[in-house]
């Protein structure tokens, strides 16, 4: 008996250091994706905003500071128009502070865990746990201007509404934000037409080793 407990503590122990765990029922491998476990752990963070743009060229924008720290964001963007737009992201933009129309909180994906997300609001005094979202009298008043475009897509035509990232593996569309900068996410409609905007963010954060 001694003997067998011993051998089910080296198997299980096995699954512990291959990263999987033993099914209680059939003993089989169980494993989840890293992306998962940051889910579980409570640094998986998601927000989202829909906006109405009448005008070719207006905008509606999702824009933060990564924190000066090794705890990196992994970060994946989807953006959906109702008529054509083009979505870019854009690395360390120039963007007049405290313009935004509201903050957008990111919320924990795993509602039991009191983590917060170490994104900053675009404000003189920026507000941690938070994400500023222009409408598009706000993208025009703050000025912004873009340096580095790290995606650029035109969305919003018959058939393509929604981004190309948002019906891939995360691994191809993935970004790991640098520290201490800048992006914003950026849905500008590209007619007159009444064009429903709509950015989603989901990201994890990990501190790098």
């Amino acid at each position: 008996m001694k003997k067998m407990l011993y051998v089910m503590a080296t198997i299980v122990l096995v699954f512990i250091c291959m990263g999987a765990l033993p099914d209680a029922m059939t003993g089989s491998s169980v494993t989840i994706t890293y992306e998962h476990h940051e889910v579980h752990q409570g640094d998986a963070f998601v927000t989202h905003i829909e906006n109405t743009c009448t005008n070719t060229g207006e905008m509606t924008v999702l824009a933060f500071n990564t924190p000066d720290t090794a705890k990196w964001i992994h970060m994946t963007a989807s953006a959906h128009a109702t008529s054509g737009a083009s979505f870019t992201i854009v690395e360390a933009p120039s963007i007049d502070p405290d313009e935004s129309t509201s903050e957008a909180t990111p919320y924990n994906r795993n509602r039991n865990h009191a983590n917060t997300a170490v994104t900053s609001s675009i404000e003189t005094a920026p507000v941690a746990n938070e994400i500023s979202f222009f409408n598009e009298t706000a993208a025009a008043a703050a000025n912004i201007t873009t340096t580095v475009t790290l995606w650029d897509e035109t969305i919003g035509e018959t058939g393509n509404l929604v981004s190309k990232s948002a019906g891939v593996s995360r691994g191809q569309v993935e970004f790991i934000l640098k520290q201490n900068t800048q992006y914003a996410f950026i849905v500008a409609s590209d007619d007159d037409n009444d064009n429903v905007h709509s950015i989603a963010l989901s990201f994890y954060q990990h501190t790098n080793r």
